[in-house]
């Protein structure tokens, strides 16, 4: 799957709440109107004291997703982006600092397995909630070129999370000039769960943001707009 990150900054003189209301509707309400997406998700920037200083650098993410690199790429000049969605978005945003990033999704951990996670747990679906929890770490140049290890699924079944997934930078689109190394996503279906996962293994929690390097974390509520 190809995942293109919207790194989205609020304008200076836009509160927050306003901020997050605008892009829900009608950013959102238009922007899931746009052809080619195969889904369409907001993920909502809050603090926490799980994470340090540096968590609010932008305020949301926009994520769709696309069958390949040459759709995602193509999609501001999507005439229905072009004649809705661009005008709109000066309106609240910070567009100096907004970051565009396509990617290819390796889904390390779909669900947790037999044994691994409550039976309830193993129900969850995050492809069918139209809300969750999700941690994205956004691994800067100058980060640790390794920062997805080999045991990068078992960290993250320790603290709690029932889906994981690591993004590499598209080569097609990208080639050799890309914002990111690459961007951790994590999912819980509720906040008392991510807390819950976090404070039960602090040292695996640790070890997996910290492997990172240099990194925009953040803790978001992911709103699914398109399945």
């Amino acid at each position: 799957m190809i995942r293109f990150f919207s790194l989205i900054p609020r304008r200076p003189d836009i509160d927050r709440q306003r901020f997050h209301d605008h892009l829900r509707h009608p950013h959102g309400t238009m922007g899931r109107q746009i052809p080619g997406m195969l889904t369409y998700v907001q993920a909502h920037q809050f603090d926490t004291d799980r994470l340090g200083p540096g968590q609010n650098e932008f305020d949301a993410v926009s994520m769709p997703s696309f069958d390949s690199a040459r759709d995602a790429d193509a999609l501001v000049d999507e005439p229905l982006f072009v004649e809705n969605i661009r005008p709109d978005e000066p309106l609240f945003q910070d567009l100096p600092r907004v970051v565009f990033f396509i990617t290819e999704e390796d889904v390390i951990v779909s669900r947790p397995p037999v044994g691994a996670a409550a039976a309830v747990d193993r129900q969850w679906d995050v492809l069918e909630r139209p809300t969750s929890i999700q941690l994205l770490q956004f691994v800067h140049l100058d980060g640790n070129p390794d920062w997805a290890g080999a045991d990068d699924a078992e960290l993250g079944l320790r603290i709690g999370a029932l889906r994981h997934a690591v993004n590499r930078p598209s080569a097609e689109v990208h080639g050799d000039s890309t914002p990111f190394l690459g961007v951790r996503q994590v999912w819980w279906p509720t906040l008392t769960a991510f807390q819950d996962g976090v404070d039960a293994d602090p040292a695996a929690f640790g070890e997996l943001l910290g492997r990172a390097g240099h990194a925009v974390t953040m803790l978001t509520v992911s709103e699914r707009f398109l399945r």
